[in-house]
């Protein structure tokens, strides 16, 4: 009796999916600010299940490197996983590039093509979205506030290019400043002013990406499936010309002009 007792203690003091404390690996993670309310209630692997090992890759705040990268390279890398036929990607409905849909469990094939190294990424923000409920942030497990979810902002080589030809970068909520908010961005966005997203490089294999620069229904527009995920530091540029590496601030520092 005594061991069907402990038994259903231990069943009970197990957390349930989706639960647990956001942790890193590494000693010295890169957060881009303090604790968040989510990170005592969702764990790096999201909600878990089959999108456990992309959750996981989407919250890894300890890549390292430092290199830049540009959207025409992210694009180039797309192309190499649509010749790896050992790569799944897409939606479940819609994955016309793909026999199998996503996402990628097996992530060694993404992970040699560069997924987990820091990258420094420069271009202008299109806009900038706050996502809802979703598996990487526990989906209806946590609050349905914004301080749970992604901000999804998509970043072309120059304003006035379409989503389709530009990528996505995400501010994940867990460790987000409060200042971090897609009015901002979109602040930035309407002002034109070049923007440096440095953060880790990850393949978000649960979509398609723009066929014939159209989005495939289902899928948000964007030219390569590679991401800034997470991102680590989002920076402005505040001055005419940014291009000899000074000149940006963080963006919880810049304002609009006249602000």
């Amino acid at each position: 009796m005594k061991r069907h007792v402990f038994t259903v203690i231990l069943l009970m003091a197990l957390p349930a999916v989706g639960q647990g404390t956001f942790n890193q690996s590494c000693s010295d993670p890169s957060y881009p600010g303090a604790a968040t309310p989510i990170d005592s209630q969702c764990g790096v692997q999201g909600k878990g299940g089959a999108e456990a090992t992309q959750n996981q890759a989407k919250n890894n705040l300890c890549a390292s490197g430092n290199q830049a990268i540009t959207i025409v390279q992210m694009k180039s890398l797309q192309t190499k996983v649509q010749s790896d036929q050992s790569i799944p990607f897409g939606n479940e409905d819609t994955h016309p590039l793909t026999d199998t849909p996503g996402p990628a469990q097996d992530r060694t094939p993404l992970v040699a093509l560069g997924e987990g190294n820091e990258v420094v990424l420069t271009g202008f923000v299109k806009i900038a979205r706050q996502e809802g409920a979703e598996s990487v942030n526990c989906g209806s497990n946590v609050p349905n506030e914004p301080v749970y979810h992604d901000i999804h902002i998509s970043i072309v080589t120059a304003p006035g290019k379409s989503e389709c030809s530009g990528v996505v970068v995400e501010m994940i909520p867990h460790h987000r400043p409060a200042s971090w908010t897609p009015q901002l961005v979109n602040e930035v966005a309407k002002a034109q002013r070049p923007v440096r997203v440095t953060g880790q490089l990850m393949f978000d294999s649960s979509h398609t990406p723009c066929i014939s620069s159209r989005p495939v229904k289902g899928d948000p527009a964007r030219t390569s499936l590679w991401e800034i995920h997470p991102i680590y530091k989002f920076e402005v540029c505040s001055q005419q010309d940014c291009s000899g590496d000074s000149g940006w601030i963080p963006i919880d520092q810049w304002s609009p002009a006249g602000k």
